[in-house]
C-alpha cells in the first residue's frame, strides 16, 4: 500500500498534561554563500509542506537584515529559566568513597534529569519561525524556548530589499546553525541577494509542539490589543539601561525597571534595588494622570543591543502590573517589536495576567470567516473593520480575540494593524488552547459558580509583600478548603497553604493546587473591579479598606506616603527611608467619616504632585 503524503496535522492522545501538536516540516538543506562572486546569496529555506512561498529580492540594507535575523536566532533560543544541575556524578564519587548517598539517592537523580532532559522530553520543541511576505514587505515571528519573549521583525519593502519576484503567504523558516553562521559572514560591501522558497523535495522531520507554548504565542498576541501607555524614548535611554544593567548585579529583590510617569514631563526610568534614575531623553509623557509602572525580566532587553545602533526611536507600551511590555524599535526601513511577558512566577502570575482570554469569545463562525477573508485581502485596524463589515466594535473585538488565541490572526500593535497569518496550515482547537492545564481548567470551574471562592482576608505586610487567605467549597466534591498565599513585592509567590489532599501530599513541589490557582483569580478579579469601582462615587461607599502608596521625586530623594484605611480607622506612614516611615494614626466615630478623610487625603497629596504607586 501507498505511503500517504506528509502534510500539516494535529494529534493529541492526552489532553493533560502533555498535550501537543504534530507537525511536520519539510525543508530542503541550506547552501551557504559561496563567497567567490561579488554577490552573494542568501538562499532561506522555507517549509515545503505549507503552501508555496517564494521571494527573490536584492537586499539594500545589508546590515539591517543580517543583524535582525540573528537577533531572532538569539531570541529563538532565548531560555532563562533555571536548569536542574546534573550531581549524577558527584553522586557517584561519593558512593566510591563510602559517603552518605545511597543507591537510591543516585538511581532516582538519574531517572529525574533523564525525565526533565531526556531525548523523549527534547522532541518537543517550540515552532519554527514564521516567514510571511506579501506586497508590503518581509515578517518574520520568533518566539522564545521558556515561552516569555516575542520578536516580529518586519522589513519594509521598497526601503530594505526590493523584490524582483514573490509569492504572497505564510511559512516556516529553518533557523540552523548553519544559517546564522553564514550571517555573521556577510559584509555591507558586498551585495546580497535574499532568494527563499519551499521545496517539496526536502526530508520531512515531525515535531511536537506543546499546546500550551501555541497558547502563550496567541496570548501574548491577544495582550497586545489591551489598551496601554505609551512611552517615547531616544535610544540612548535604553542603551543607558542596558548599560547599567550590565555594570551591576542586583543580589537582593526586587529588581524591576519601573518607569515614573508624569504628564508634561519627559518619563524616568528607575532601576531596582539601586533606585538608579535615568532621565529620558525623549518626548514628554502624553497621558492625563501620573502613575508609576513596574515591568519585570529586564535583561531580557538585552536580545535588543544588537539592532539598538540603528533605532531612530524606541516607543514602549506599558499595560500595566502584571502584563506584557511592548519595545518597538524604529530602524526607518525595518521595525522589530519585542514583547516582555509580564509574569514573574511563571505558574500563578501568569494565570491571573492571560486570564482574559478564558471567557467572552464570540461564537458567531460566519463572522469570524467574514473577518478572516477580509483581512485576507489587507491589514485592517479595528474601526476599520467594525466599518467595513458593519458590525458593533465590541463583537469585531471578541472576534478579533479569539482568531489571535486560534493563530489565525498577527496584531501589529504600533500600527494597530490586523493581518492574516495562520499559524499552522490547519487551524487549532479552541478548547486545547483555552486552559495551560487540568488544573487550571478545574480552577475555572470553581469559579463559574458563584461564592464557591471567596477571600477572608487581605493583610498588607509593607515591605514583606501581601498575604492573602480565603474558602475554597467545591459543592461537586462536597469538600471544603482552607487556601492562603503571601506574594512579595515582586509579584511572587513566597508562601502558601491549602488543607487539600494534593498539597498536603507534594506541598509545591508539581505546583500550585487548583483552590491556590481559584483564590489567585479571585483576588486578582476583584483588585481589577476595585480599581474600577474607585473612580465613582459609588463604588467608593464599598470600599472599607486598602492601602495606597504615593510617592514624589525631588532631585535624587523621594518621599513616599502609605495611606491605610481599616473600617474607623486611617493610618498614615511617611517619609524618605522605607525602613523608617513615621507614623500617625487617626481614630473617627463611624466608617463614613473615615472613608470620606481617607480619600481627601488622597485628593490632596494627588494635588501636592504625589503619584499613585500603588499597582506598580
Amino acid at each position: 500500500m501507498a505511503k500517504p503524503q506528509a502534510s500539516n496535522k494535529l494529534s493529541c492522545k492526552v489532553r493533560y498534561p502533555m498535550a501537543s501538536a504534530e507537525v511536520i516540516y519539510r525543508y530542503r538543506e541550506f547552501t551557504p554563500p559561496s563567497g567567490e562572486t561579488d554577490d552573494d546569496l542568501l538562499d532561506l529555506p522555507l517549509d515545503g509542506a505549507r503552501p508555496e512561498v517564494h521571494l527573490k529580492a536584492a537586499v539594500l540594507r545589508t546590515d539591517i537584515v543580517r543583524d535582525g535575523l540573528l537577533a531572532l536566532g538569539d531570541i529563538l533560543s532565548s531560555d532563562l529559566r533555571r536548569q536542574a544541575s546534573d550531581r549524577a556524578d558527584y553522586l557517584a564519587y561519593l558512593l566510591r568513597k563510602g559517603k552518605r548517598a545511597t543507591q537510591a539517592v543516585w538511581e532516582a537523580q538519574k531517572t529525574f534529569l533523564a525525565a526533565k532532559y531526556g531525548e523523549a522530553t527534547q522532541q518537543e520543541t517550540p515552532l519554527d519561525p514564521l516567514f510571511s511576505v506579501d506586497a508590503n514587505g518581509i515578517d518574520i515571528e520568533v518566539f522564545s524556548r521558556d515561552e516569555s519573549t516575542y520578536a516580529r521583525l518586519h522589513l519594509k519593502a521598497g526601503s530594505a530589499y526590493q523584490a524582483a519576484s514573490f509569492t504572497a503567504g505564510t511559512s516556516h523558516l529553518s533557523f540552523t546553525p548553519s544559517l546564522l553562521q553564514a550571517l555573521t559572514g556577510i559584509r555591507t560591501h558586498r551585495s546580497v541577494t535574499l532568494h527563499g522558497h519551499s521545496s517539496t523535495a526536502g526530508t520531512a522531520k515531525t515535531v511536537r509542539v506543546p499546546y500550551r507554548w501555541l497558547r502563550a504565542f496567541g496570548q501574548v498576541q491577544a495582550a497586545s490589543t489591551l489598551p496601554a501607555e505609551r512611552v517615547h524614548l531616544a535610544p540612548v535611554d535604553l542603551y543607558n539601561v542596558l548599560l547599567s544593567l550590565r555594570l551591576r548585579k542586583a543580589k537582593t529583590a526586587p529588581r524591576a525597571l519601573r518607569y515614573e510617569l508624569v504628564p508634561g514631563q519627559t518619563p524616568r526610568l528607575v532601576l531596582e534595588p539601586w533606585e538608579q534614575v535615568l532621565s529620558a531623553s525623549g518626548s514628554p509623557y502624553q497621558g492625563q494622570v501620573p502613575q508609576v509602572v513596574r515591568t519585570w525580566g529586564r535583561q531580557r532587553l538585552n536580545l535588543l543591543g544588537r539592532l539598538l545602533p540603528y533605532a531612530k526611536a524606541v516607543d514602549v507600551y506599558l499595560l500595566g502590573a502584571g502584563l506584557p511590555a511592548f519595545y518597538v524599535l524604529d530602524m526607518e526601513s525595518a521595525s522589530l517589536t519585542l514583547a516582555l511577558s509580564g509574569w514573574t512566577d511563571s505558574g500563578w502570575a501568569g494565570i491571573a495576567t492571560f486570564d482574559l482570554l478564558a471567557s467572552g469569545g464570540s461564537e458567531d463562525e460566519v463572522l469570524a470567516k467574514r473577518v478572516v477573508n477580509q483581512l485576507t485581502e489587507a491589514p485592517l485596524t479595528l474601526d476599520a473593520l467594525s466599518e467595513t463589515l458593519r458590525q458593533p466594535r465590541q463583537t469585531i473585538r471578541q472576534v478579533l480575540l479569539q482568531e489571535l488565541l486560534k493563530g489565525t490572526l498577527v496584531h501589529d500593535i504600533a500600527s494597530g494593524l490586523f493581518q492574516h497569518r495562520p499559524l499552522l496550515a490547519q487551524p487549532l482547537e479552541l478548547d486545547r488552547l483555552r486552559y495551560r492545564d487540568a488544573r487550571e481548567e478545574q480552577a475555572h470551574r470553581l469559579l463559574a459558580t458563584e461564592d464557591q471562592v471567596q477571600l477572608t482576608r487581605i493583610h498588607d505586610l509593607g515591605l514583606d509583600g501581601t498575604a492573602i487567605d480565603g474558602e475554597v467549597q467545591d459543592r461537586q466534591a462536597h469538600r471544603h478548603y482552607q487556601t492562603s498565599f503571601t506574594l512579595d513585592r515582586e509579584g511572587r509567590t513566597i508562601k502558601a497553604s491549602c488543607t487539600c489532599h494534593e498539597f498536603r501530599r507534594a506541598c509545591l513541589k508539581q505546583g500550585p493546587c487548583p483552590h491556590m490557582i481559584a483564590l489567585r483569580l479571585r483576588y486578582a478579579r476583584e483588585q481589577a473591579a476595585l480599581e474600577q469601582a474607585r473612580e465613582t462615587a459609588e463604588g467608593r461607599r464599598l470600599i472599607r479598606a486598602e492601602t495606597r502608596t504615593l510617592t514624589r521625586r525631588q532631585g535624587e530623594t523621594v518621599l513616599s506616603y502609605r495611606v491605610s484605611l481599616d473600617e474607623r480607622q486611617i493610618l498614615l506612614r511617611w517619609g524618605h527611608d522605607p525602613q523608617t516611615l513615621r507614623q500617625q494614626r487617626l481614630l473617627f466615630n463611624r466608617a463614613e467619616e473615615a472613608r470620606d478623610a481617607y480619600f481627601a487625603r488622597l485628593d490632596r497629596l494627588a494635588e501636592q504632585g504625589f503619584i499613585d504607586a500603588s499597582t506598580a
